[in-house]
């Protein structure tokens, strides 16, 4: 089942980057271009970094944690308002065509995840002249 983000004006970043299996909008992401590459955020306040799984296979992008909260640790609580909550989940991206999947970098500071997709160089295409034997 697929499904698009649909929060771009430029009809482009529909056809580029399509979320795949995404059950949620969780994490809220941004997505922008410049002439370098991709850069995907995401917010991920409360996540710890070692729990972010990032990995591209077959020309995806995924994103995902596992991260559950820690039910021992709130066993004395009684809750009056619970809004909070760290919870797994997964988003997907089909990376664009110029993506270079080999070269695609991460950090995560202050709960914002920020993944920085390279494009491949540009190759001028070229006239090869066949001779005839």
């Amino acid at each position: 089942h697929k499904m698009a983000d649909r929060k771009y004006n430029n009809n482009s970043y529909n056809d580029i980057f399509n979320t795949l299996f995404s059950v949620s909008k969780f994490p809220p992401v941004d997505i922008y271009e410049n002439d370098k590459g991709y850069v995907i955020t995401a917010e991920l306040a409360g996540y710890d970094e070692d729990k972010i799984n990032i990995f591209a296979e077959k020309h995806v992008l995924h994103i995902a944690s596992d991260e559950h909260e820690n039910a021992k640790e709130n066993s004395d609580r009684k809750y009056l308002i619970k809004e909070r909550s760290v919870k797994s989940f997964e988003r997907s991206f089909t990376l664009p065509e110029d993506a270079n999947e080999e070269n695609i970098t991460a950090s995560y500071k202050m709960g914002i995840l920020s993944v920085f997709i390279p494009k491949m160089p540009k190759v001028e295409p070229k006239k090869i002249e066949v001779k005839i034997n």
